[in-house]
């Protein structure tokens, strides 16, 4: 951390009821891009050096706490009188021998760290009262207007309620993030007067610092956009926009292929690998890591999971599991939470596994269902297997030894162990453990040498019977 910013805090402003956002949820945790709008601005400040601001609640206070956590100390302003009164409950909380604090508001999610520094690199140089951040907008409706002075600094900020016409013509806005002398702010929020609404308005201070005789200096956003409040919904559709298209252009900038931005989403919490590629239509959300090499997609909707290296997931669904190096999953496949897979498997079209491990090799073919199992390396599960894991009461497990060869259509009765290679015939209905290296067939499945055994003998004068072999091929998926 650089040394001016040890003794520098931050206040971050969150207890505005959001009124227009028409919503129960407060509205600095509606989520974006995967995080909560408070999420994305600690995250900022975080990276520009101050690791635990406060955070000032009111309207949902209780939800917006647990939300921030040990993230962040907070206050709670009890009567929303305005950003001043709200500043001034945060400062209550900001150590007394910090000099320099910076506010920002909690529904501004998309202001970049490099902006935070910006303006507490001007507060260090001269030492002015206050350095603001503002913003030139083609359509400024509802934003305070700036007023310079002739050197170029804030003379004061008009809000739009009280500006004439030659003001509301103007541009250049604030957009509510500042850097504080912490001294001169303590003293002057002292003085400020209500508004006739009862509000006290932190605008007010900059036209106070200027009467002051102390320097009121402006920072300029360089891209507009990144500086919007969040006041209704169509501004969070822009602003989620935005967001996913700056984390797929810094994606693409680290050595990630996307194919399509602008059909991809993906999740602030992701990482993603150097010479992965995304394909079209795929969704990465939440705590997603996808290794290099890894081929995503098109149509893939991965959460909360790991992708290992080489690793293809087409078309499919894969939910809090871990994937493995060189396994390919899909078309239409599903990985439900708890899913493990080891390196090499195959999971074919239509295939669900859930809480489920296989091992090294496997291969699941198509329309099967895994739930609740552990399953060793290079077995084969035939197409249209399932194991029958609820018996209305409780979830059973089924092990699966190393290279049994499950037959299609075998339904397995759990609890249930199938031992190492051991076979089921295509069909069978598997409701008792099989030894490695058995062949059961049947329903109920038996061992193939106690089939033949149960047979009647051969009547007088008629031929015995000729069991039929089972087909090398049947209990193995083609």
């Amino acid at each position: 951390m650089s040394a001016h910013l040890t003794a520098t805090a931050a206040i971050v402003l969150a207890a505005g009821q959001g009124t227009r956002m028409r919503s129960r949820v407060p509205k600095v945790l509606h989520p974006l891009a995967g995080r909560s709008m408070i999420d994305h601005v600690l995250d900022a400040l975080a990276d520009a050096g101050i690791a635990r601001p406060v955070v000032v609640t009111g309207h949902g206070g209780d939800a917006v706490e647990a939300a921030v956590g040990a993230r962040a100390a907070t206050a709670r302003q009890e009567a929303q009188l305005g950003t001043a009164d709200a500043v001034r409950v945060g400062l209550g909380a900001v150590s007394s021998d910090v000099r320099t604090v910076l506010i920002t508001m909690g529904d501004a999610p998309l202001q970049p760290s490099a902006l935070f520094r910006a303006i507490l690199r001007e507060r260090e140089i001269g030492g002015p009262a206050i350095v603001l951040v503002s913003a030139h907008l083609p359509d400024a409706t509802g934003y305070g207007r700036i007023v310079r002075d002739a050197d170029r600094g804030a003379a004061s900020i008009v809000e739009e309620a009280h500006a004439d016409e030659l003001t509301r013509a103007l541009n250049e806005v604030n957009v509510g993030t500042y850097a504080f002398d912490v001294a001169w702010l303590r003293e002057a929020l002292a003085r400020v007067a209500p508004s006739p609404s009862g509000e006290e308005y932190l605008t007010d201070l900059v036209a106070m610092a200027v009467a002051d005789g102390r320097a009121v200096r402006i920072v300029e956003a360089d891209d507009a956009g990144d500086t919007i409040g969040i006041n209704d919904r169509l501004a969070l559709a822009m602003a989620e926009e935005r967001m996913r298209r700056r984390i797929a252009d810094e994606h693409m900038r680290n050595g990630v292929t996307i194919v399509d931005p602008t059909t991809t989403r993906i999740d602030a919490g992701v990482e993603i690998g150097q010479d992965a590629r995304i394909e079209p239509w795929t969704i990465l959300e939440g705590a997603t890591v996808i290794a290099q090499d890894a081929l995503i997609g098109p149509n893939a909707h991965v959460r909360d999971s790991r992708i290992g290296p080489r690793t293809r997931v087409w078309a499919s669904v894969v939910e809090a599991s871990t994937v493995a190096e060189d396994v390919e999953i899909g078309p239409f496949a599903h990985l439900r939470p708890g899913s493990d897979i080891g390196p090499r498997c195959r999971i074919g079209n239509f295939a669900e596994i859930k809480k489920t491990r296989l091992g090294a090799g496997t291969q699941q073919h198509h329309f099967s269902y895994l739930g609740d199992a552990e399953i060793g390396a290079d077995v084969n599960i035939g197409a249209g297997s399932v194991t029958a894991n609820f018996d209305g009461t409780t979830k059973h497990r089924t092990l699966i030894g190393d290279r049994a060869s499950i037959g299609v259509d075998t339904m397995m009765v759990a609890p249930l162990r199938i031992g190492e290679g051991a076979t089921t015939g295509a069909g069978s209905v598997v409701t008792r453990d099989v030894a490695p290296g058995k062949k059961v067939v049947g329903v109920p499945a038996r061992p193939i040498e106690l089939r033949r055994s149960s047979k009647p003998p051969a009547g007088a004068g008629s031929p015995a019977p000729v069991e039929a072999p089972v087909p090398s091929g049947a209990d193995r998926n083609s």
